[in-house]
C-alpha cells in the first residue's frame, strides 16, 4: 500500500507516543488516538489510521469496540424483542 510520506510520518510519530488500547477513543464518528483526532471519511487521516492498524495496541484497541458494539446491541435486541412480543400481543 502507498501512504503519503507525511502520512506516515504522521502515525509514527503517534506510535512514539506509545499508545495503549486506553489512548485510543471514538467519539461522534472520530477515533482520537494519543489525543490526535482523525477521521475516517478524511484520506489522509485514514492512511494514518491504516498505518496505526499494524500496531497491536491499536488492535486491541479497536477490538475492545467491536465488543462493546457486540454487547450494546444484543441489549438492544432484548428491548425490540420485547417490543415486537408487546405489539404481537396488542394485536390479538
Amino acid at each position: 500500500m502507498n501512504v503519503k510520506p507525511e502520512n506516515l510520518t504522521r502515525a509514527l510519530a503517534i506510535l512514539r507516543t506509545e499508545p495503549d488500547e486506553f489512548d485510543v477513543m471514538l467519539y461522534a464518528g472520530i477515533i482520537y488516538v494519543a489525543g490526535q483526532k482523525l477521521t475516517l471519511g478524511e484520506p489522509d487521516d485514514a492512511e494514518v489510521l491504516s498505518v496505526l492498524m499494524a500496531d497491536k495496541e491499536f488492535g486491541f484497541a479497536v477490538s475492545g469496540f467491536e465488543n462493546a458494539s457486540n454487547t450494546l446491541r444484543k441489549m438492544q435486541m432484548v428491548w425490540c424483542d420485547a417490543a415486537t412480543a408487546m405489539k404481537k400481543e396488542a394485536a390479538a
